[in-house]
């Protein structure tokens, strides 16, 4: 049972942390007026007086501990998202939950493509009951964007890339099928049931001694497919030639800018004599050039290239870091860009809703910039995020086993 000391000392305590700066930091002296002084009181209040002082210290010295222990407390750790201009590691960290309104987890590894439309997030992953890097067994997932709801169809072996259009979405995939034959498909898919309605074969093959995959770009009604020394521009409903534009390397990547009307190419060279890599870009009508320029990425995957309102955003490996360029529409001239942290050999970019993204798997890391002049406004630690797609609606990227969605206009620029 506590004893009156005991209790004395913890009413003392709760009367000064209540009472703060207005009441002294130690107990007042006792103060005796001379005409109550009594020769056989002193020994009392000397008593009284030393117990005082010690109950003070020990008051005090509990206070002190208090005060010590809330200050030396570790917080409970938070993934950084700094409004900043230039954000840093220092910068006031905000709860994860102010950035991700809500996570849908998926029955595997999301390695690959996403698309968006104004009801739905898709979605390519490979399931982990068996093996997580089987691709054969990669499957299509449609996410509500209101509910959550997630309807999945698949197999699609091999899918890698979707793109939703007027008449649907388009899934490409397959497997290499050896070094005389190339096996990739088109699957047009419902939207909604997520039921194959075609399936067209991919044309072309992949320049000599050059990896590449096919790539594809496209708006409502417009849509191109690169792959191999080509550009192809399809029917968008059923996947039909209507014209072809060669080039003497690989295609990389392919993008329209948000007009629909430039077309922007990544070129990476065949010949071993020849290692600077391009920019090319069309007129998404004709094919017509209209300007083309050097990059880098030569022998790493070549130039990957994402149309934006005034021009192109380029990413690339260097093979100790990643390297972004922005570019101009008019002849594609690097226009400045801050340096403001460094990214990694995985960096990817996406334009959309006003905003430019930056997703570095290898830094997990995505970051978002004014795409005028590419100045960060904010970033986040996210684990290994691989894709990331947008719209004026909502953002959303691909983590490990879950699909994420973020803030509406969650970048601050």
């Amino acid at each position: 049972m506590m004893d009156r000391r005991e209790r004395l000392i913890n009413r003392l305590t709760a009367f000064y942390q209540e009472a703060g700066s207005e009441a002294p930091s130690s107990p007042p002296p006792w103060a005796v007026e001379a005409r109550h002084k009594v020769s056989w009181l002193q020994p009392v209040l000397a008593s009284v007086a030393l117990a005082l002082l010690v109950i003070g210290a020990v008051v005090g010295l509990r206070m002190a501990r208090q005060q010590a222990n809330r200050i030396t407390a570790k917080p409970t750790p938070t993934v950084l998202f700094s409004p900043s201009a230039q954000p840093t590691a220092s910068a006031s960290p905000t709860p994860l939950s102010s950035w991700i309104t809500r996570r849908v987890p998926l029955a595997g590894q999301l390695y690959y493509g996403m698309a968006l439309d104004s009801s739905a997030v898709f979605a390519l992953y490979t399931p982990t009951a068996n093996n997580p890097h089987d691709t054969s067994q990669t499957t299509l997932a449609r996410i509500d964007r209101t509910t959550g709801r997630v309807v999945t169809n698949g197999p699609f072996a091999g899918g890698f890339q979707l793109l939703r259009v007027d008449a649907g979405l388009w899934v490409v995939g397959g497997m290499s099928g050896g070094p005389t034959v190339d096996k990739y498909w088109m699957d047009l898919v419902d939207p909604v049931t997520l039921q194959v309605k075609s399936r067209t074969w991919v044309p072309g093959r992949p320049g000599p001694g050059v990896f590449g995959l096919p790539e594809l770009t496209g708006a409502s009604k417009l849509l191109w497919l690169g792959y191999g020394q080509q550009i192809y521009r399809l029917d968008p409903a059923t996947g039909k030639i209507l014209a072809t534009v060669s080039f003497s390397g690989t295609v990389t990547s392919v993008s329209l800018d948000p007009s629909g009307q430039h077309l922007y190419v990544g070129i990476e060279p065949t010949s071993s004599q020849d290692n600077q890599d391009q920019i090319v870009e069309l007129d998404s009508n004709t094919g017509a050039r209209l300007a083309s320029a050097p990059t880098g990425g030569a022998g790493l995957g070549g130039p990957h290239v994402v149309g934006s309102a005034d021009g192109v955003w380029v990413a690339y490996a260097t093979g100790m870091m990643g390297q972004v360029e922005h570019r101009s529409a008019s002849n594609l001239a690097l226009l400045p860009i801050p340096s403001q942290f460094g990214h990694t050999n995985g960096v990817s970019v996406v334009v959309g809703a006003g905003s430019v993204w930056f997703v570095d798997g290898g830094a997990q890391r995505v970051a978002c910039a004014d795409p005028r002049t590419g100045t960060i406004a904010a970033s986040t630690e996210l684990p290994f995020p691989t894709v990331l797609v947008t719209d004026s609606k909502g953002t959303y990227v691909a983590v490990q086993d879950e699909v994420d969605f973020l803030q509406p206009n969650s970048c601050p620029h």
